[in-house]
């Protein structure tokens, strides 16, 4: 896209939808965001009442220099436009049996909390964050940073190093047996299991290589923007429109123009806005199904099965609790069990993993004195036809009493208010098929490698950058 200057539109002003245009205007490109909502920022945005404020989408942010990279390309300075944080202790693992971990950004005081709380040795931890950085290292250019989609991208050396040392990545093997292997104590290899749910999936199928994601959390850290996620998006936004990118608001795409196996444009409203190049930012399978019902579909990947999803509880706590950190994973005292109920009932059952983000704990002014804004999180399926209702009064019910236990004390009374969202709102709100947050599931042997690609091989100047075409890392 390095030619002549194009005019391109991009349906949807997520958080890549709002990166490509950057990237594109930075090449001399004249590019258009139209976004249904009145505001930018997809499955990124927030939500204020009664002095408490939330992060309704991802709350987990790692990897920064991915966000930095944006800015080097304009040649600005980040901090200039966001402030982040690495808290000292950005996780606590609770575990069934009354132990917490803390899960310290410090890597040496990580792998002596394990040791020490744990069967586990220091050297088997070691081993075991350098087997993930070696995952990372060997993945990053083959399936992370490029297109699978492009034959010459599979001979560059990156690519055949990749190969060649296949067996060390753990394609052919579970995210859980993986984890087995490396560790003695259950709890260890629960706490790791536990990062499938960040892509959405059942770390007894998914493929071992998948335990590169917990390397985002250990060798990369855990940050938190001052003003929480929405100051991502608030950053990348207001360095879009000094880019020059436009953004038409409350503007919905009915149909993307086709002709002669060309994307030529847009339809919104009934007008047509003609274009060199579109991108969508939409999740693939609502791009086909909505935006182009008349085009033959790729009906192995919108067929393909899809991620689990999440209900949330927000919970406006009037007291402050001292024993939780930022990010607070709970962990099933049956995994396995809490999985199978997932996929195979479509279910929430009673053994199941739950997190609580408290945003508060370092930005202050995010609940009002001596209160603390939870948000509590619960894997769940995607849609199905359940009667959700009457799941979240179930699921309300057991977490409850989990948490009572965990902290003993009831917090129910501590709960000023409360908004539950779940799979039905996922999909209302951001366009997302059947609620799957995550996309398509990454439960077989080569998912991962499977994706959907970010550009159209039946339509020129067609490309997508949302949900199906990346890989869906949605942490929390």
């Amino acid at each position: 896209m390095k030619d002549a200057s194009k005019r391109i539109s991009i349906i949807g002003a997520g958080i890549a939808g709002i990166a490509a245009a950057i990237r594109l205007a930075l090449q001399g490109h004249q590019v258009t965001v139209y976004e249904a909502n009145d505001y930018p920022g997809g499955k990124v945005f927030e939500w204020e009442f009664e002095g408490y404020r939330f992060d309704m989408g991802p709350t987990v942010f790692t990897m920064p220099a991915y966000l930095e990279e944006l800015f080097d390309l304009a040649g600005k300075n980040m901090g200039d436009y966001i402030e982040i944080l690495q808290p000292e202790v950005p996780f606590h693992y609770f575990f069934g049996d009354g132990l917490v971990l803390h899960f310290y950004s410090d890597l040496e005081k990580l792998i002596t909390e394990i040791a020490t709380k744990t069967n586990d040795s220091p050297e088997a931890i070691k081993a075991y964050f350098k087997n993930v950085e070696t995952k990372f290292e060997l993945t990053k250019n083959v399936f992370l940073h490029n297109s699978l989609n492009i034959l010459s991208n599979y001979l560059t050396k990156d690519a055949l190093r990749g190969m060649l040392r296949i067996g060390e990545v753990d394609v052919f093997t579970s995210m859980d047996k993986s984890n087995r292997v490396a560790f003695r104590d259950q709890r260890t290899v629960d706490l790791f299991n536990s990062f499938a749910s960040y892509l959405g999936s059942n770390p007894y199928k998914a493929p071992g290589v998948l335990n590169v994601i917990s390397h985002f959390q250990i060798n990369g850290g855990v940050y938190l923007p001052v003003g929480g996620m929405q100051s991502i998006l608030n950053a990348l936004y207001t360095l879009a429109c000094e880019l020059g990118v436009t953004f038409q608001f409350g503007q919905k795409v009915e149909r993307i123009l086709v002709q002669d196996k060309k994307a030529c444009g847009i339809s919104v409203q009934g007008q047509d806005f003609p274009s060199d190049l579109v991108i969508s930012n939409m999740d693939v399978y609502f791009t086909y199904k909505h935006l182009m019902p008349d085009q033959v579909e790729p009906k192995k990947v919108l067929d393909h099965p899809k991620s689990h999803s999440v209900m949330v509880f927000h919970w406006g706590m009037k007291k402050s609790f001292p024993q939780l950190a930022l990010h607070n994973m709970f962990l099933s005292s049956d995994m396995s069990d809490e999985y199978n109920t997932i996929y195979k009932n479509a279910d929430i059952g009673d053994h199941f993993t739950y997190y609580i983000n408290i945003s508060k704990k370092i930005n202050e002014g995010d609940a009002p004195d001596g209160c603390e804004n939870w948000y509590v999180l619960v894997n769940a399926p995607n849609l199905q036809g359940q009667d959700w209702d009457a799941m979240q009064q179930k699921v309300r019910k057991k977490l409850l009493a989990k948490l009572a236990l965990a902290l003993g004390e009831d917090v129910e009374p501590c709960i000023q208010f409360e908004r539950i969202r779940d799979p039905r709102d996922h999909a209302r709100q951001t366009n997302i098929a059947f609620g799957a947050i995550y996309g398509n599931s990454f439960d077989q042997t080569f998912s991962a490698f499977l994706r959907h690609s970010n550009f159209s091989k039946r339509i020129e100047n067609l490309y997508f950058c949302g949900g199906l075409s990346t890989l869906e890392v949605v942490s929390h």
